[in-house]
């Protein structure tokens, strides 16, 4: 796991609420990956709604795609919301399915693939090999765990990229390399997503995948430990309700990218969708 981090939410609401021994009570673990923002905010937005909504304590835990399923897998983290499917995390699924429960969407429409600025006149995968030298035959990546990275080595094979190569980094550092070239002009590809806050500040093309090697549009799931069908009925039925709108998670990404701290994010959302959380909690 990425340095062990393990990031606890604030139980102190939760210990004011007369009746509820939380000091015996097992926090529900959610495993999520910090680094990528749409994960890192609707895992702290559920986590709060667990915690305040359901009188549970919670912990949060950072890692990597792959330890994220393997530990819902293997019962040391509870649930995930950060199950991207049916594409581009499916060799997780593939390996974990028989181990997990897939309790569906939290947030539809996703995307992910390879995508330039505008200004590049590059409308397709199949066309990155006769400009590579435009590209310095690069492609930037972000964490080599991904279900991106993994899907775009095959994307390369796919589409005969012999002059282009994958470079892994981070989020941030993909997005700082995409404002660099934005600013000046220059050609550039890079894995992408939606959602991503990117989306908002730049002029971007998604490119053409006409042999389908990432899938069509998907969503972010929520991904069970089966035990916790037992031990939690309630929360179970619960995390089968929720749903963040795309747009709206997008729109949360861009606001954390301009320094407003994760808590007023968060608030503010569960402000202003008090009655949609209101009908989750229903029986």
């Amino acid at each position: 796991m990425k340095g062990n981090f393990i990031a606890s939410l604030v139980v102190a609401s939760c210990l004011a609420i007369p009746g509820i021994a939380l000091a015996n009570t097992p926090p529900i673990r959610i495993t999520y990956v910090s680094s990528w923002q749409s994960s890192n905010i609707e895992t702290h937005i559920v986590g709060k709604l667990i915690q305040e909504k359901m009188h549970l304590p919670v912990r949060l835990i950072s890692t990597e795609a792959g330890p994220m399923w393997a530990s819902v897998a293997k019962g040391s983290a509870d649930l995930t919301v950060t199950a991207w499917l049916p594409y581009t995390q499916k060799q997780y699924w593939q390996r974990f399915q028989h181990q997990v429960v897939n309790l569906g969407p939290i947030t539809t429409g996703t995307w992910a693939g390879l995508a330039v600025p505008s200004y590049v006149p590059v409308h397709s995968l199949s066309q990155l090999e006769h400009y590579h030298h435009n590209f310095n035959g690069r492609i930037i990546g972000i964490g080599d765990g991904a279900g991106v990275m993994i899907t775009t080595r095959e994307a390369i094979k796919a589409y005969g990229m012999h002059h282009m190569h994958l470079l892994a980094s981070s989020t941030p550092a993909m997005e700082a390399q995409v404002a660099r070239s934005v600013a000046r002009k220059k050609w550039v590809v890079f894995t992408c997503w939606k959602p991503l806050g990117i989306w908002a500040k730049f002029h971007l093309r998604p490119l053409a995948d006409p042999k389908n090697i990432y899938g069509k549009p998907g969503n972010i799931d929520a991904v069970i430990n089966p035990e916790l069908k037992h031990t939690h009925p309630a929360l179970v039925k619960f995390l089968g309700k929720v749903n963040i709108p795309l747009p709206e998670v997008q729109a949360m990404m861009v606001e954390k990218q301009d320094g407003k701290p994760m808590t007023e994010i968060v608030q503010k959302w569960i402000t202003s969708h008090q009655a949609e959380v209101a009908s989750w909690l229903k029986a």
